[in-house]
Order: C-alpha cells, then structure tokens, then sequence
C-alpha cells in the first residue's frame, strides 16, 4: 500500500461556529472538491455545512471538514514539451498565459511544473519569490506522449504535497503514444488519490475534427491505435471530479485557464472517513438546495501498489511492461538490440484485419506479418518514377523503441499490384514523417528498382534517391533484406548485402522503425531487427 499524505494538517475555516479544527491527513482522510452552480452555471457560493450531504455506498456520513472559503492549493503544471509543441510556437504562448495564473497564487499555496513528453521530467517547486519569473520548463524525453504515465507520477509526487486542496491541469496538443499505464489502470489511480485534474486538449482545427469524427479510439501514424483523447480526457478529468476542455484558438486557452483558475479558487471542500479503505466506494454529494447543480467526484478506490517503482514514482517496467521488451536486449555500455520475428502475435504490433481509412491491413500471420494496401482510387494513384507521391496511399506499420542512432535489417518478400506501387524498410517514423527505403518493380515487371524517400504526415514523399535500377537478373519478388544505417543525419544504404548509397538528411531526429506499403503492394515481414550504434 502506497502511503498517502502522512501530514499535520492545521485549517482556520470553521467546521462548526467558534472551533477550529486540527486534522491528521492520513491514509484515511478523504477529501472530495466540490463545485455547486445554478442552472446558468454561475458558482453558488457561501453555502453552509449544513448545506451538504455527503454519502458513501447510499449511506450518509459525517463530514469531517468543511472548507467553504478559499483555501490553500497544491498545484501541480505538466506541460506536454513534445516536438509537436514547438509548431507555431504554442509552447511559449502557452508559458506565457499559464505565467498570469502562478504570479496570482497565494503565498501559502504550493506550485510545481513538471515538463513530459515520452517521460516525466522533474518535478520543479515554484517559490513564491519566483513566481513573477517565466515559467521554468526544460524538455526531456524523445518524442511523442505519455501522458497517462506523467499524470501517474504527478499524482505520487503530489503524496506529499501539504495541502489538502490539490490539483494537477494537464496542457497538451497530443494523444498518449507511449504510456505503460492503460487508460483504466489511470482511472484507478485516479479515484485512489486525492488531487483534481483537469486535462486541456490544445488541437489545431483539422486535428480536432478528425478527432470529433472518431470514435473511442483513433489511428496515428504506425497504423497503432491509441485511445482518442476527446473521450479519454473527459473520463480521466470527471474521475477526479474535474473537467476537460478543448479550446480551438489561443483566446480559448486562456479563457480556460482563467476558468480552471476561478474553479479551484471558488470550490467547496468537504472531506471524512471511509468506512473501510481496501474496498471502492461510490461517492454521491448532496447539497439541500433546489436549482443547482453539483460537481464532485463520484467514487474513490484503494491504491494501486503496482504502479511504481519502490524507489520513487517512475510507473515500473517490471510490472507494466511495453509488448516490444520481451524482444529487447541490451548488450555491453547499454547498445540495445530488438529482434522481431513475428511468431508471438501478442508482441505489440498492429493486428487487424482491414483498416477502411487507409484501405490497408496489417497483421500476424503464420511464420510472419503481413501489411497489404490495396482499392487505391485512380486519383491516388502512384505517380511515375521519380515525381514526389502523395502519402494518401501509405500504409506504415511502426512499433518499438525511439531509436537515434541505429542500424535496422528487414527481411521481407513483396508484390507490386499497380504500376509505381512499393514496399520497404521504414525508419525515423515521429510526428514529423519518416525516411523509407523502397523496391519496386519496374515497368517491365521483369527488374527491381529501389529508392530512398523522405515522407511526411501532410502529404508528399520527396526522393533523396531517386528509382535505380538493381542488377537486370534481380527478380522483383525475391526475399530480400534492407538496411538502412543511421548516425547524426549520414544514412547508409544497403540491399542484399550491396551498398546502395549514401544520404546525409536530417530534419527528424530520431523514432521508431518499420515497414511500409505505398500504392497497392503486399509485403510479408520474415524478420526486422534494430541495433544501437553508440
């Protein structure tokens, strides 16, 4: 059991006229933030105890601690500091409209920021004589989101916080990627510790539409489906008793962090003993008022002790590892190496069987993987040799570890449907694009071609090597390896064993490796492993 704000707690707000009560914020003390408003959503304030019902599993239960003023706030900021961020420079107008909101906090709150993308990175105290300062933030991590392990380890970081309000707002334009945690091992977390948070979702308008079109998952770039933010942020932010806000333009961002900020300031605080701790209660706040509304949270749970790590609040490896790791090893000074054969179909990679968005699948087979795009309308077709192709005929398959610097070997076999269509290695695959290295057959269908693309998510795939022939008697369907090495931007190629050139791109930085179909090709994956080159 995860110990929980073993803390003297001293409150001046009134429990009963002419006492002030003194309580131990132990293991057993709940606390519950509470929002009553009126049917036009204006906050209901200056409300008594007396106001209130608080009931767990149906029963009524004796409210151990009101606070109907303002109280003192623990407050945790994690900002999504992932490449995405950086786009139109969100990231700085972000620092620059949270700054308001902790020059206004009280010297008696606590402020913490903590930066994530596909990790935690400190968890930084603000001081009140540092508050009129900019924002700290240092980036850490690769690239992509894991936002749901970053809430986790904000949530165990706050155990010690020393107020009994406490709240974590969560600022991202992303979808989580790369979590351990599933969504519902987060929830439990969630109902098992005490802070609120709040999750604002900062999409541009095409990113939001496609996320509104979707259903309770979505499909990013790898052909990996993730949960869709729009549906998991609200669950995650109501388990809390909090909200989830989606604002579409800078004005909307601000609008919504001054909301939060009146929210937490305008809240009720109630909080008692639960009859028992080791079992999930449902939570049902009352207030003896007709035409208003209450918002709390709606059950608590008993910790998850899985979660981290015994030493600190890293979400464990050990107890909630990624599929691929079964397939890593890490050799001398650290190299890794990931070899995947394909005979586990439980190893992580996408498994389905037709995927309508990009007319494609992707899937475990026997004594391999098969990725096959076919149905590729006429205007989409591949265009001819050497002219850049539009991605709307891509189907990618990328899973594992971020590699940077790296050496990947495919061994595959493919089939080209439709003049121009290809298949091969792909590498570097990030929010950015990807490079890939490509066969096909030529017009004759008689000789092989190769050629080294860069690609990306908006619609172009530009040739660093354009379509080379490779010698007359190489049949276009053999099984054949690609290796693709890649130190600080310098990309040597080879097919079969025989250099095939050398490029020297950079743009991407590092990502994950796979394989791709372009036009209507099947390839059928024998065998992909990855190397670390330190």
């Amino acid at each position: 059991m995860i110990p929980r704000w073993l803390l003297l707690v001293s409150f001046s707000s009134a429990l009963l006229p002419a006492q002030t009560p003194v309580f131990h914020a132990d293991t057993n003390l709940q606390t519950i933030a509470v929002r009553v408003t009126d049917k036009r959503g204006v906050l209901v304030p200056a409300l008594p105890v007396s106001a209130f019902a608080l009931l767990e599993d149906g029963r009524p239960q004796k409210i151990a601690f009101f606070g109907a003023e303002r109280q003192p706030i623990s407050l945790a900021i994690l900002i999504d500091t992932s490449r995405s961020m950086d786009f139109g420079g969100k990231l700085a107008r972000a620092r620059a409209m949270l700054a308001p909101i902790v020059r206004r906090s009280h010297a008696d709150d606590e402020i913490f920021v903590m930066a994530f993308t596909d990790r935690a990175g400190a968890f930084v105290p603000i001081s009140p004589t540092e508050r009129g300062a900019p924002i700290p933030i240092v980036k850490v991590g690769q690239g992509g989101s894991a936002l749901y392990d970053a809430v986790a380890t904000a949530l165990c970081r706050m155990r010690t916080a020393s107020n009994l309000r406490q709240a974590i707002v969560v600022l991202t334009d992303g979808v989580d990627e790369h979590s351990r945690l599933k969504l519902a091992q987060l929830l439990q977390l969630i109902s098992s510790s005490r802070p609120q948070v709040f999750l604002i979702g900062f999409y541009d308008q095409p990113e939001y539409q496609i996320l509104r079109e979707s259903h309770k998952t979505v499909t990013i770039a790898g052909l990996r489906e993730i949960d869709n933010p729009l549906y998991a942020f609200d669950r995650l932010a109501k388990e809390s008793g909090a909200e989830a806000f989606f604002p579409r333009s800078d004005k909307d961002l601000e609008k919504t962090l001054n909301q939060i900020y009146t929210r937490l300031q305008a809240q009720y605080t109630l909080a008692y003993y639960p009859r028992r701790v080791d079992i999930p209660h449902r939570i049902d706040v009352r207030v003896k008022q007709k035409g208003v509304n209450v918002s709390a949270r709606v059950r608590i749970a008993p910790a998850d002790t899985t979660i981290f790590r015994a030493t600190g609040c890293e979400v464990s490896a050990k107890e909630h590892p990624f599929p691929w790791e079964s397939r890593l090893t890490i050799g001398p000074g650290g190299a890794r190496t990931y070899h995947e054969d394909f005979s586990n179909p439980q190893s992580g990679w996408p498994n389905f069987r037709f995927y309508p968005a990009t007319r494609s699948k992707a899937h475990y087979i026997s004594g391999g993987y098969e990725i096959y795009r076919f149905g590729v309308p006429a205007a989409m077709a591949p265009p001819a040799e050497n002219e850049i192709a539009l991605s709307a005929d891509t189907a990618i398959a990328a899973y594992g570890p971020w590699w940077k610097n790296f050496r990947a070997t495919l061994l595959f076999e493919s089939q080209s449907y439709a003049p121009g269509s290809s298949a091969g290695l792909v590498t570097s695959v990030n929010e950015g694009g990807y490079y890939a290295l490509l066969v096909t057959a030529g017009s004759s269908g008689k000789q092989a071609l190769f050629s080294f693309v860069k690609g990306t998510w908006n619609g172009t795939r530009l040739p660093l090597i354009r379509w080379t022939a490779l010698p007359a008697f190489d049949h276009p369907g053999k099984i054949r390896t690609l290796s693709v090495e890649s130190r600080d931007g310098h990309i040597l190629l080879q097919i079969d064993g025989k250099p095939a050139g050398t490029v020297y791109a950079t743009g991407f930085g590092g990502g994950l490796v796979g394989f791709g179909v372009f036009g209507d090709s099947r390839a059928l994956i024998r065998d992909l492993r990855v190397q670390d080159l330190l």
